[in-house]
């Protein structure tokens, strides 16, 4: 060490008034130097002290964005609705990934563009947004659970923004998947409307049961009626005009009861 700080240049350096060059090297020095840094502490208020302390505090440790959260930042959804959104595990990206992977798989298990093949893609993605739902909300399954309690939102709001954003996630893959495998045909989206029946009536048992257990009990229940549909030989029974107009008079039955649930919650 050559020279060390003084009375005077302390005094400047803790009130701000050196130019950036002096600061930089009187910087440098303290890193290095003890008796300069006790000459220089009495002299820094304590406030902007412990005002920088916890700037750097908040800064360390806040959470990083995840892609999904950036996303909703990125096309203007509020930073807290976002939060609350991408605190969820099933809209994370491993997740989406892993569900994409697991109906690829098992649509190529059964035979890729065989019948067997088309009736396994349309009984498995509708169970993707219910199982995504049944881990999106919950006291079990949510990490951000007690959070979401404190939000300024009543927890019906929470768990149906969580569930709309489930079933566009889940949607997307699902509907890319159906086109590579099985071409441009209308029985590539016959799940759509199963997946939202099936979802709706999820989210209103969730009002008496845990969203987990309901997730399965549907999803069951739905497998169960695939299964029956096509004891003898393949067929897309469950598809059709019936199956349709079944799955939409389950899904607006359902939204009723949310949308009266959701009334009585605000």
């Amino acid at each position: 060490m050559t020279w060390h700080m003084d009375d005077g240049l302390a005094t400047r350096y803790a009130d701000g008034d050196l130019d950036a060059t002096l600061a930089s090297s009187v910087e440098a020095h303290l890193l290095a130097c003890g008796p300069c840094r006790e000459l220089l502490a009495p002299r820094v208020p304590r406030a902007r002290l412990d005002r920088v302390w916890e700037e750097i505090a908040e800064a360390v440790d806040s959470p990083v964005p995840g892609p999904f959260e950036r996303a909703l930042r990125l096309v203007g959804v509020r930073e807290h609705t976002a939060r609350l959104l991408g605190a969820a595990s099933s809209l994370r990206l491993s997740w989406i990934s892993a569900g994409a992977l697991a109906l690829l798989f098992a649509v190529l298990a059964a035979g890729e563009t065989t019948r067997w093949g088309l009736v396994g893609f349309l009984a498995l993605a509708p169970m993707l947004p219910v199982a995504g739902v049944g881990v999106a909300y919950g006291r079990g399954a949510d990490p951000a659970y007690e959070i979401g309690l404190a939000a300024p939102y009543p927890a019906v709001k929470v768990m149906l923004m969580r569930a709309a954003a489930v079933l566009v996630t889940s949607a997307l893959p699902a509907l890319v998947i159906g086109l590579a495998v099985f071409g441009r045909s209308w029985a590539v989206a016959a799940w759509l409307l199963p997946a939202l029946a099936l979802t709706s009536l999820s989210l209103v048992l969730s009002r008496w049961f845990e969203p987990a257990h309901c997730a399965i009990a549907v999803s069951a229940l739905w497998l169960a009626c695939v299964a029956v549909t096509n004891l003898g030989e393949p067929n897309l029974a469950m598809f059709g005009a019936a199956g349709q107009l079944a799955s939409l008079a389950v899904t607006v039955v359902s939204c009723a009861l949310l949308a009266a649930r959701g009334k009585q919650a605000s």
